[in-house]
């Protein structure tokens, strides 16, 4: 693809991504063939809107398969957010952990991931387009789906692997056995793929508990991690009235 072609399809995605506009799908000339020429698209976009990406994201696709994004400082959002689903078109909220890194990622080791601190977190997933992405590498060049990410409090590493669930409403379930280790090693070997990150950076593993939800207009989710707490948010058909 050259890069004319490519500089119309960033345009287009970073504009939507802006100012909140849907996109239309994108004609087969300006579609990424590819991961990596999708991952160029997304590093372009960020450039275009001059954001400076505070870490890795690694996320469920809408096929179900894991894809890597940047994740923003300005995504992040307080436990208890109240988000209207109007600005998270094709929504879908999963359980997730954000891990700071206490040491850098360097591209060519493989060492275990130093996460010196972990916040429980709710991954809202969101589309530029107008149908949803019409396959995972569309999906990459629109910042991996980046929506919000709803945090917890902070907490230590634990060692023990850990219980996660997913729900609506205030139900309580068993949840899902986790390795947490083993998810940020997946997360830091994509990061390190992607040329590394430095400490204070931060690491960002979502889909977690085998599940997503869709967003619905009134609903209430909630991420429950045993031993790390829980994180909530809620889903109005507005912005709540003393935003600005």
């Amino acid at each position: 693809m050259d890069q004319e072609t490519m500089k119309r399809a960033v345009g287009n995605i970073g504009g939507a991504f802006q100012i909140g506009d849907l996109l239309a799908p994108l004609p087969a000339e300006l579609m990424p063939p590819d991961r990596d020429t999708a991952e160029e698209f997304a590093g372009q976009v960020l450039e275009w809107l001059g954001f400076a990406p505070c870490g890795v994201r690694l996320a469920p696709a809408t096929d179900g398969s894991m894809i890597t994004g940047p994740m923003l400082e300005a995504r992040f959002l307080d436990d208890g957010a109240r988000l209207p689903v109007e600005i998270l078109r094709h929504g879908r909220a999963s359980a997730a952990l954000l891990g700071v890194l206490g040491a850098a990622l360097e591209p060519d080791e493989a060492t275990p991931p130093e996460i010196m601190a972990l916040h429980p977190a709710l991954d809202v997933s969101a589309s530029r387009f107008t149908e949803g992405p019409t396959d995972r590498f569309v999906e990459i060049a629109d910042l991996a789906g980046l929506g919000m990410l709803v945090l917890g409090k902070r907490r230590p590493m634990p060692e023990a692997p850990l219980r996660v669930a997913l729900v609506e409403g205030d139900g309580r379930p068993k949840g899902t056995l986790l390795d947490l280790h083993a998810a940020f090693a997946t997360a830091a070997a994509e990061a390190r793929r992607l040329g590394g990150l430095p400490a204070g950076a931060v690491l960002v593993v979502a889909g977690l508990g085998e599940q997503a939800l869709k967003l619905k207009p009134g609903g209430h989710i909630t991420a429950r991690f045993t031993g790390l707490g829980k994180v909530s948010a809620s889903f109005g058909t507005s912005f709540p009235a003393s935003a600005d």
